[in-house]
């Protein structure tokens, strides 16, 4: 795809400083007309960028239309009109306030670890148990402080810890969580894929996951956040807040918004990012704010994803962010680079006192099955867990036999299992399964007639065995032929036997086969009721359809006098009132010849007796002379309507800044 015209590149920065990623009513498009450009060629412009991605339109259910930048473009878009070259504040002049956290991609492991444990039951009114989900925000290192702010405060009215429901919001939203009528479960296919990616391509996912849907979603705020997100805040370097923020009024990003909300806002973002790992905060000797990236820094989407191409917003030679110049780390990873296989990568050490260390390149695979016969203790940059009876028993009752734990235990640690571990590991694992709960199932009857008749049946003898009056226990084998016979005998029992419903069981630690292929991991659609913190509506894109595209913004064209369109000449003062009229209502350009220059003017009102125009003149280079020029029929002498679709195929093109529509 060729690169944007002049036009459709004005349209587009003065949506995108408006609105961001917001949708707006199209009603409203018109205040956003740049001021050298006509309605007509808006209108052209408008088309050109829904045309090319960059623009929806949208529509609500009752049948509002909206314009929105789909928010994986506003990465690029934000690249190429509103960069920033910050200046870094000496490192030495900065007090840190605010440490970063351990990492998102652990602490959502150690709550999907958790899940698999402890469990996320539901109550009666289909919210979390008040022990289960406050257990969970006691294991996390992410803590209250780091959120205020994050979640606008009617899109949260729980009394839950809030870092727990973040977490089970996120697990929600990667689809590696599914809420069931009693519990939520993990899904493990999903999870597979998850845990097939670098621990960078999950931080990526993550963040713009969190990017797009935590925090308040006002133009401003989107600015900030994809700001300070692109490559010119490296990782490391000390950047003041009061500069960026003076860079985006500078750059019409914030305006009409007080500075001192702002702040506050920006703040609170910075505290969320710090708690997810990523960035910390600290306060100059000269009383700014500043802000650091950690090594860990994560990317917006760098645009394109949604399609099989990417819009160059550059030129037709220079690719833009996205198209193969910039890793796209939310693309799936491919399943022939998974390092599963490779030995040196999935070693860990097992120490005498129990404790295994992981080192950071170690898969999250690997960490997954280690985390189901042991525990974890620390996710920092070195990993640990501690391997105990409980969590072996606990591995069992999951599918993963101990002498099965043992040996994939002694397979991946560095030198092998110590000796006096292996065998305390060995002697735990005689203690497990020696006795085991049973579930059977039991035939109870209403009365001991009842019981009686069906004891005495001549064809249920050896498929019933009598436990009481009232009860039998049949065999699992034999369910169908007891139901026939109980039925034929005016005594059938319901077919859905009491106590099954939901009782299908996770094997949530089942080592698999890795060389098995695996699906590529990929976001589920966006779905505002998926989450359980909220998240904005979703409204139905509406596709640029064909009669749209041919649709000619010039109607009753055959009505108009050709020489209106194709001569320059000079008119009565009635005609080249119609010729004005004529501009005003199809929102195209006249240009003019005042005092032997040629210039084109916008006409914005006709008005008076004699007859008067108003509007925005531009000089030859379609620069403003005079915003609000108002013309009698004396002050021009030649003048010629200006189609644009005429001016992009003339020869006249580049001298009129206009370039063809492809």
């Amino acid at each position: 795809m060729n690169g944007l015209s002049p036009e459709a590149q004005e349209v587009l920065k003065m949506i995108c400083a408006v609105y961001a990623a917001q949708p707006f009513a199209v009603e409203k498009a018109d205040s956003l007309r740049p001021p050298t450009l006509c309605r007509a060629e808006q209108q052209l412009a408008l088309k050109e960028l829904r045309q090319a991605g960059i623009l929806e339109l949208r529509q609500k259910i009752w049948g509002e239309k909206l314009y929105q930048i789909p928010v994986l473009q506003l990465a690029a878009i934000h690249q190429h009109f509103f960069s920033m070259s910050p200046l870094p504040v000496a490192g030495d002049r900065v007090m840190l306030k605010l440490a970063a956290g351990s990492g998102l991609p652990g602490e959502l492991f150690r709550a999907l670890l958790f899940t698999a444990h402890e469990g996320l039951p539901l109550t009666a009114k289909g919210v979390i148990h008040k022990k289960n989900i406050s257990r969970l925000a006691a294991l996390l290192s992410l803590r209250e402080e780091h959120l205020r702010g994050l979640i606008p405060g009617d899109a949260y009215a729980e009394p839950q810890p809030l870092t727990a429901m973040v977490m089970v919001d996120l697990m929600l939203m990667l689809g590696l969580i599914s809420r069931q009528s009693e519990a939520y479960m993990l899904e493990m296919e999903r999870l597979d894929q998850w845990f097939a990616l670098s621990e960078p391509q999950m931080s990526h996912i993550l963040y713009n996951l969190i990017l797009n849907r935590y925090g308040l979603q006002e133009p401003v705020r989107q600015h900030f956040r994809y700001c300070i997100s692109a490559g010119e805040f490296a990782p490391g370097q000390w950047f003041s807040l009061p500069d960026i923020l003076d860079r985006m009024h500078k750059l019409n990003l914030a305006a009409d918004y007080p500075e001192t909300g702002v702040e506050a806002s920006c703040l609170a973002w910075f505290s969320c990012l710090a708690g997810f790992g990523w960035c910390e905060l600290g306060y100059s000797d000269y009383g700014d704010w500043c802000f650091r990236w950690t090594d860990s820094k994560p990317s917006p989407d760098p645009g394109g994803g949604a399609g099989d191409s990417c819009v160059n917003l550059f030129t037709a030679d220079r690719p833009a962010p996205g198209c193969g110049t910039v890793e796209d780390l939310n693309a799936p990873a491919p399943v022939e680079k998974r390092i599963l296989q490779d030995s040196t990568l999935q070693s860990f050490i097992v120490q005498p006192d129990f404790e295994v260390l992981v080192p950071p390149e170690v898969p999250y695979t690997i960490r997954w099955t280690l985390g189901g016969c042991a525990e974890l203790l620390h996710s920092d940059d070195l990993w640990s867990f501690r391997l105990t009876r409980e969590r072996l028993e606990h591995a069992a009752e999951q599918g993963l036999l101990p002498e099965t734990a043992i040996s994939w235990l002694a397979a991946h640690a560095q030198g092998g299992l110590p000796e006096q571990v292996a065998l305390s590991l060995r002697q735990w694992a005689k203690g497990i399964g020696r006795t085991a709960f049973s579930e059977v199932i039991l035939l109870s009857c209403n009365s001991e007639a009842d019981g009686a008749d069906i004891a005495a049946h001549p064809r249920l003898g050896g498929s019933l065995t009598r436990v009481g009056p009232l009860h039998f226990i049949v065999q699992r084998d034999q369910v169908e032929q007891v139901r026939k016979e109980l039925a034929a005998a005016g005594m059938a029992p319901p077919r859905i036997i009491g106590g099954r419903e939901g009782s299908a069981k996770q094997k949530l630690f089942d080592l698999g086969d890795p060389c098995l292929p695996l699906a590529d991991f990929v976001l589920p659609a966006p779905d505002p009721k998926r989450g359980i913190l909220g998240g904005e509506a979703v409204y139905q894109p509406l596709p640029l359809s064909s009669a749209e595209v041919e649709e000619s913004i010039w109607t009753g064209e055959e009505n108009v006098p050709q020489m209106w369109i194709k001569e320059w000449r000079k008119y009565h003062g009635s005609t080249a009132q119609k010729v004005m009229e004529q501009a005003l209502k199809w929102g195209i350009k006249v240009r003019l010849s005042i005092r032997d220059e040629v210039c084109d003017f916008i006409p914005g009102r006709i008005s008076g007796h004699p007859w008067r125009v108003s509007g925005c003149l531009l000089d030859s280079d379609s620069q403003i002379r005079d915003a609000e020029m108002e013309l009698d029929p004396g002050d021009w002498d030649e003048m010629k309507l200006l189609i644009p679709a005429e001016l992009r195929n003339s020869s006249s093109a580049g001298a009129s800044g206009y370039v063809m529509i492809r």
